[in-house]
């Protein structure tokens, strides 16, 4: 293997995680730690907080595979671990991440997906 990919699901509506208020915290911390007001094509965040997110996260519960990378040039030895639960998420979130998507037309209304 040459990649490791992590897969963790969020919803606002559709979780099946039952988090304490400190698990909560962390989740938002992640989120608000991202840059989603820049405007620049390539922004830098100077700290996310990935590690404090991946220790809360059930990693006893999750499908591995191994596959590729979703973008050119699709390298295929990636090993990739995917979380079965799903993890809450506020609405504000997902606003923010579709008015990231609607900086490029049309994405916005059909989602994060790439040419091939």
């Amino acid at each position: 293997m040459k990649y490791a990919a992590m897969g963790i699901m969020f919803s606002v509506n559709d979780f099946n995680a039952n988090l304490d208020k400190w698990q909560e915290d962390i989740i938002d911390e992640f989120f608000e730690s991202l840059q989603w007001t820049t405007s620049d094509s390539n922004p830098r965040v100077a700290e996310v907080p990935y590690g404090n997110l991946m220790m809360m996260v059930d990693m006893t519960h999750r499908w591995i595979y191994k596959g590729s990378v979703t973008t050119p040039p699709c390298d295929t030895y990636v090993y990739w671990n995917v979380l079965r639960t799903v993890y809450p998420i506020k609405q504000k979130y997902v606003d923010q991440f579709l008015s990231q998507l609607a900086r490029v037309d049309g994405l916005e209304a059909t989602g994060n997906w790439r040419v091939i």
